[in-house]
């Protein structure tokens, strides 16, 4: 249920809320209302055009800009005002009926943007996030998109939706020492920095350095460091050089912002401020931390430096940042001041910021270099730093950082290769394609080669040469796309290996004599270098607060001496590059700066990972065999902070208004580029022509077939697709935060320990190249909880309830501790029960910095926890999907021909019948009725594409093999696929049983057992030979839609692509596979349950519509539809017939249509159940609003507690009259019924499910609880029940008997099941069960709360 707004007059009145909320926004602006009130504020001139019945996108901007005065001071001040701030400003002196007049026509918002529903659809039940505020601003964000984002060329704001931010509270010593380190106090005698502060973070100024800001009439419009001897290869600022424009200048030098953009922001502001004022009228409950808490950390040494932690809330004192700060940023400002005794006007940025967690604000003065950064109104930042008493803190060249958007994770890959070509990065970032590159592929060998020899004690040259034949074996596959031969590949690595064998043998031995120096660059220094130990390899280590993510090759302990220091320790990153980089003048070339970007970004990230202070790192290079040692300095750090937090706003306005960065406009490079037709085409989609790509006809060749309508429908889906990926990297933010804040996500587990089972020594072996580990409950003995019979004992409490939680085989999960809260690991779920989960993991697990004496012990002691990943790769295929679309090729002009055009689709008609083998073949089946035959008919004269309409129970998958086997009969190669491994595999287990071969491609732990042998991973295949063999010689490969991109597919063309569940799978998805076959089939039904799909507007604006809605729309004579069904029994298919298919649905048999439960006794145990399974009643509705049945709801959640019992005592009488519980479901449109049936029912082997998880399942018995009652029924919606296509999936899962519980006073509310109980009420089928039948036979009590410690 939406907020209930305000009346037009009360703007100017407090909301009548007895707990009025403390912090976040609306608090924020109450405050400063007030404060206005006190103040002389300016006076805002309001434009002669007050009222406008245009829309509000078109609303044009007032003639006159309010001016805002700063009284007292001489400094010149451009306001840019957010989004909060100026419409704050502007109310105090502008009445309510201003504000409404400019705007008459409000905007509509619908309660999905501005309310965030629970999963469970709580009925009026209003869940906000942190700040109510920043939900109704994104949402007016993304509808006003020209009013409330500016373009970056105008006023360099990034049009970003604001997220929330929160404060962690808790931390330890070592995380004190690693801040110290990263924010470089500021100066006060009172602080001291450490020693490694001075050298890293603030790096004294020379007093021959001369800073200097130049520009026109006293302005600054550039940097310059005029000490060019130790200048950073990372030029800071970065933009300048590609992305200050005329625009930015104009920020800086003119007296007033007067862009154009400015005004129409401020208008569209003033108007929102008016909307949100109307409904904030729900709020939320903050936590009030009242008092003053205290940690004390005493005898510090090494530099440590003590610090008091006290409440924000409390007394005004010097807050030393322990840990990171998120704020929301209110107001951005340009400031100028004079430098020394000069009169050079130098200009710096301040930032007014909240905390909404807290309420508090600050101010954030960005100097020097940091002046340049993107930042605006509504981004979220983090601080690494320390704000003073004045709760003000100044990043500039020496001290502390700040990071744009640090939830988006950047790899420092992308961050160091971002300097060459920005737009190149954001279309790595957001599409992943299937190339398959033999030097990347030599790369990798080489890599687990040099990482296997350092895992070794004393690696030999035999032992590697082994080792490299292993490594051959395990990328057959890749080197089969890559079309190569394996000889000629071992011949190279053979090569290579002596290489690797004397720098492992040289660095890592202990005679001194032997130790090689190294050049760390620092005033050609060098220094002895001697790896002590290998902590890791392939680390991959996350650190949300500095927006960085990466894979780490190799992580080492190092002793270092030189000729001025004693010999210390070190941790530090170990970089082996593979390819040509440092000979003659290289070293300053792209690539070697990428590299050492790489480096002094992978420094952050261990740094963070391990809260040690590690300041270098070294780099490796094969080909050239030379070490380089890489030192971090300051001026570099900022560099490439800087162009992460530049990228981060790249693919973030990428992702929010389609903008990509500008072309490079350079022949040469693009030429080469691997995304040239992508990037072109997306800039032709987007308005550009030839002369602003700068390729001439390189770009025509590339975009001439490109019609306005296709580029209309790029830009559609590819915004589609950024709404659905938005809500999934908001789950991903989440679980970051959560991370954080100790919790676990919704879908994963905590307070897990591993299993004693567990070989956890070094040398651990792996099973298919994978570690497994097995993890229980922390209350368990450490020990196996099943004994020899595979079953419980019974006081062992489960891990999880089997379907409580969502986490499932083949899942892509994070590993996590929770004593620190750091995300240790990533991989892949390969067994869950109630009382253990096993994860497969690509190396062995090892705790960051864990000594290996005691690595085992402190393994065993971990509290673990394991969060489901959202992997958003996905969206990265479905966007390159999407952009194939619209390449220059036959095949996919074809298809876009079919897909975007909507041409018709051809069938040949020229057969003979007689003297095709495939139609005689189906005429002589007789195990296929008449549509079948039809629906076959029509796939093998298709020369486009043809639907298959699959009707419940109406036999599509045994259509589809015998399809298969027609095909076969012609010679065609065939391409099956699905969107879920379980339809995939569903199929080819029928095809297996008639006897047909094919390849099974995908993970091992995802696919069926049934079918596992026919994975080429499983078949022992010995090259790559081997492999081209076998894929000429099989005709039928398996894969799922989004497993397209393996490289088994590499070199693969089918001629039919058969496509199940396409009416589930979402236009993007479904586009993959189909690039691979000259034809296609979409067998579906489009009338069962649509794509899922998360976010609201996409929904809204056509994500929903599945290729085979959309083309069965367009070309209904391209529809085979398959009728006669063998499921349901004849009272049962009548519902769905009526409400849904008109009638449509024939059963396809007699024995079909009078099929009936078959009881093994007479007796029953209450009167009322034996009038719910009478047999000859198909159809039965227990109606309990003679009962005190009332929903429940628990948080986000809805549950009915009496239905719960009411369906356990149907099914305990339903198993003891004989039937057995693998033909009992029990459905129910909310997960959290679910739950609690699952608590109630004592049986194991009754499934019982959501309603979408039971689509394409069918039982003898279903039983349907509904769940929503209420006392005042009309008040009680429900998005859930009132979907049709959910509905009819419910209706259709029994065979003979389907029996629903629920209120029929609340359900009539619903139109669609005011027509069910009609007709269910025809059948005689409605039972109302009384008081009187619970209080003379009783039903079990039903408990709420769950033991089970899944969130």
């Amino acid at each position: 249920m939406a907020p209930k707004k305000k009346s037009s007059s009360s703007s100017t009145k407090k909301s009548n809320i007895t707990q009025p909320s403390k912090f976040g926004i609306q608090h924020f602006f109450e405050r400063h209302s007030q404060n206005a009130s006190n103040s002389q504020n300016p006076k805002i001139v309001p434009s002669p055009q007050t009222s406008d019945s245009r829309n509000p996108s078109q609303i044009t901007p007032p003639h006159v800009i309010p001016e805002i005065a700063t009284p007292n001071t001489t400094t010149t001040t451009t306001v840019i005002t957010t989004a909060i701030t100026a419409a704050v400003e502007d109310l105090s002196e502008v009445s309510p009926e201003f504000c409404k007049s400019l705007s008459v026509k409000r905007f509509k918002f619908s309660p999905g943007m501005l309310i965030k529903q629970s999963q469970d659809d709580g009925a009026d039940e209003v869940t906000w996030k942190i700040s109510p505020v920043n939900e109704r601003l994104q949402a007016v964000s993304k509808r006003l998109p020209d009013m409330v984002r500016i373009s970056a060329d105008a006023s360099k704001l990034n049009g970003s939706s604001i997220r929330h931010c929160s404060l962690k509270e808790n931390s330890v010593c070592s995380v004190c020492k690693l801040e110290k380190w990263l924010s470089s106090p500021t100066r006060n005698p009172r602080y001291k920095s450490t020693d490694f502060s001075e050298q890293v973070f603030k790096k004294p100024v020379n007093k021959d350095q001369e800073i200097e800001f130049h520009g026109s009439q006293g302005c600054g419009n550039g940097f310059r460091n005029t000490d060019t001897a130790n200048q950073s290869p990372f030029l800071t600022p970065p933009s300048v050089s590609y992305s200050l424009d005329e625009s930015a200048n104009a920020i800086v030098c003119k007296g007033a912002f007067d862009q154009p953009g400015s005004r129409q922001h401020r208008k569209a502001l003033i108007e929102l401020l008016d909307q949100v004022e109307d409904v904030i009228t729900v709020e939320e409950s903050v936590p009030s931390n009242s008092g003053t808490h205290m940690s004390k950390m005493d005898d510090m040494t090494d530099g440590d430096v003590a610090v008091k932690i006290n409440s924000l809330a409390s007394t005004p004192q010097r807050i030393s940042c322990l840990f990171d700060l998120n704020f929301l940023v209110l107001e951005v400002s340009e400031k100028h001041r004079t430098v020394d005794s000069t009169c050079v006007q130098c200009p710096f940025k301040v930032l007014r910021l909240l905390n909404e967690q807290t309420g508090e604000e600050r101010a954030l003065q960005l100097h020097d270099e940091w002046f340049y950064s993107i930042i605006g109104p509504g981004d979220t930042i983090n601080v690494i730093g320390e704000f003073d008493d004045q709760g003000k803190c100044i990043v500039d060249h020496e001290n502390n950082l700040f990071i744009v958007h640090p939830d988006i994770l950047l790899s420092g890959t992308r961050v160091a290769a971002s300097f060459g070509c920005p737009r190149r990065t954001v279309l790595d970032e957001r599409l992943k394609c299937n190339e398959h590159s033999t030097a990347a592929l030599m790369g990798t060998m080489l890599h687990q080669i040099f990482q296997a020899g350092l895992l070794t004690e004393c690696p030999t040259l035999d032992y590697l040469e082994k080792y490299a034949r292993i490594v051959l074996q395990k990328n057959t596959e890749s080197m089969y796309a890559c079309g190569v031969n394996e000889n000629d590949m071992q011949a190279t690595l053979i090569e290579a290996i002596p290489r690797m064998l004397n720098w492992i043998t040289c660095f890592r031995s202990s005679q001194d004599f032997e130790v090689p120096t190294v050049d760390f660059g620092l005033n050609n220094e060098y220094k002895k270098v001697h790896i002590a130990e290998v902590m890791d390899i392939e680390e991959m280590a996350w650190a949300p607060r500095f927006g960085l993510k990466g894979v780490i090759d190799a992580s080492v302990r190092v002793k270092v001496d030189s000729n001025i220091k004693d010999t210390n320790v070190k941790i530090m990153p170990l970089e082996f590059k593979t390819g040509k980089a440092t000979s003659g003048q290289a070293s300053q070339s792209l690539a070697f700066m990428e590299h050492c970007a790489q480096v002094v970004l992978y420094t952050l990230l261990m740094s963070e990972r391990y809260l040690k202070h590690i300041d270098s790192g070294l780099l490796y290079y094969l080909h050239t065999d030379q070490t380089q040692g890489i030192t971090v300095k300051r001026s570099d750090l900022v560099g490439l902070i800087m162009r992460r937090n530049e990228l981060a706003n790249d693919i973030l306005k990428a992702s929010t208004v389609q903008q990509l960065p500008q072309m490079l406009q350079n022949p040469n490079m693009c030429r080469s580029c691997r995304h040239l037709n992508v990037c072109t085409i997306y800039h032709k989609a987007h308005g550009g022509n030839t002369e602003s790509s700068g390729l001439g006809d390189m770009f025509d060749s590339n975009v001439k077939h490109l019609t306005t309508d296709h580029c209309n429908f790029l830009r559609q889906w590819d915004r589609l697709i950024d709404l659905e990926a938005e809500e999934t990297q908001v789950a991903k933010k989440k679980l970051w935060r959560l991370q954080e804040q100790g919790e676990c996500s919704t879908s994963g587990l905590s307070s897990i320990k591993l299993d004693l089972s567990n070989d956890l020594s070094p040398n651990k072996s792996s099973k298919g190249g994978r570690f497994i580990y097995r993890f229980v409950r922390e209350e368990l003995p450490l020990r196996n909880v099943e004994n020899h019979d595979g079953e419980a004992p019974d006081a062992a409490p489960p891990l999880i309830n089997n379907l409580d939680c969502t986490l499932k085989c083949g899942d892509y999960v994070i590993l996590s501790k929770e004593s620190r809260s750091i995300a240790v690991t990533s991989g892949i779920i390969t067994d869950i029960s109630r009382f253990h989960v096993s994860v497969s993991l690509s190396r062995r697990l090892r705790l960051p910095g864990s000594s290996p004496s005691s690595e085992t012990v402190d393994l065993l002691q971990e509290s673990w926890r394991i969060d489901k990943d959202e992997v958003i790769t996905f969206y990265a295929i479905m966007r390159f999907n999407l952009v194939q679309l619209f390449v220059p090729s036959a095949q996919s002009s074809h298809l876009r021909k079919m897909i975007v055009d909507l041409e018709s689709p051809r069938y040949d008609s020229g057969v003979i019948l007689s003297q095709d083998p495939a139609l005689a073949y189906v005429r002589s089946e007789k195990n296929l009725n008449h549509d079948q035959r039809r629906a076959i008919h029509k796939i093998l004269t298709a020369k486009d594409y043809a639907l298959i309409l699959g009707m419940p129970g109406t036999g599509k998958t045994s259509t589809m093999v015998h399809a298969v086997k027609a095909l076969l009969i012609r010679g065609s190669s065939i391409l099956l696929t699905s969107y879920t491994n379980s339809a995939v595999d569903n199929l080819l287990i029928k095809l297996k049983l008639q006897g047909i071969d094919f390849v099974r491609i995908g993970r091992y732990e995802a696919v069926h057992e049934e079918v596992r042998d026919h994975c080429l991973s499983e078949a022992s295949t010995g090259s790559v030979e081997d492999i081209r063999l076998r894929l000429d010689q099989v005709k039928v490969v398996a894969v799922t839609c989004l497993g397209i991109t393996h490289p088994l597919l590499s070199k693969k063309r089918f001629d039919i692509c058969i496509m199940d569940e396409a009416g589930q799978t979402t236009l993007p998805v479904s586009l993959g596979p189909l690039m691979f076959a000259s034809t296609f089939v979409l067998v579906g039904d489009h009338y069962q349950l649509p794509p899922l799909v998360q976010s609201t507007e996409a929904r809204e604006n056509g994500m929903g519509t599945s290729l085979f809605c959309r083309l069965s729309e367009a070309h209904p004579q391209a529809i085979s539809a398959l009728q006669s069904q063998y499921r349901m029994c004849a009272g049962i298919m009548e519902l769905s017939n009526a409400l849904i298919y008109g009638n449509r649905l024939r059963c396809g048999l007699s024995e079909i249509a009078e099929a009936k439960l078959k009881f093994a006794s007479a007796l029953y145990n209450a009167p009322w159940v034996k009038e719910v399974l009478d047999p000859n009643r198909s159809v039965v509705l227990v109606n309990t609003d003679m009962l005190p049945a009332l929903e429940v709801r628990e948080y986000k959640t809805v549950n009915n507690p009496t239905e719960a019992n009411i369906v356990a005592q149907i099914t305990e009488e339903l198993v003891n009259k004989g039937i057995v519980e693998e033909e009992i479901g029990i459905i129910t449109p909310y997960n959290s019924q679910a739950s609690l049936i699952r608590r109630v029912v004592g049986t194991t082997n009754v499934e019982i499910h959501t309603i979408d998880k039971y689509q394409g399942r069918d039982k003898d018995c279903i039983l349907l609880s509904f769940v929503r009652s209420s006392e005042n029924p009309r008040s009680c919606t429900s998005s859930l029940l009132g979907d049709w296509h959910r509905i009819n999936v419910a209706l259709t899962r029994a065979k003979k008997k389907l029996i629903m519980v629920g209120s029929c006073r609340t359900l009539t509310t619903v139109p669609l099941l005011k027509l069910l109980i009609e007709k269910v009420d025809e059948q005689m089928g409605i039972f109302s069960i009384s008081k009187k039948d619970i209080n003379k036979f009783g039903l079990k009590k039903c408990s709420q709360t769950s033991s089970l410690n899944v969130k």
